[in-house]
């Protein structure tokens, strides 16, 4: 549970991260169109100044989301290895347990009786 809780915060962070960086990458689309749209200099120069703004606040946001990811990947992959690490764990864990059964069984069914239980039926 605590695994997929950590997984569910992580997509959830990463989509809103997504949402808004989308959101920004639109809001610079139509910055860069209106210039392009400009009919004098003097607009074409002005619209810039917002264009150099949403490029910048894209970029930076960019830069956290390649981040966040880098952390994330970096957090999945020390997830794996414990995982693995709990797995071998429960391997040996079962292999044991199965021997020391099988044991008891082998102990019980050779002890020495007087009277003969009545076979059980599986």
């Amino acid at each position: 549970q605590w695994y997929q809780r950590r997984v569910r915060r992580g997509i959830n962070a990463e989509y809103g991260e997504r949402r808004t960086l989308t959101a920004l990458r639109l809001d610079l689309d139509a910055a860069k169109h209106r210039v392009r749209a400009a009919k004098t200099a003097d607009e074409m120069k002005e619209l810039e100044t917002f264009v150099d703004e949403a490029q910048k606040k894209f970029d930076e946001l960019y830069e956290i989301c390649r981040e966040v990811l880098e952390e994330r990947d970096q957090a999945n992959a020390e997830m794996v290895v414990h995982l693995e690490e709990l797995c071998e764990v429960q391997v040996e864990y079962f292999k044991a347990a199965t021997e020391l059964a099988q044991e008891m069984c082998s102990t019980v069914l050779n002890r020495p009786t007087k009277v003969k239980a009545p076979v059980r039926k599986r």
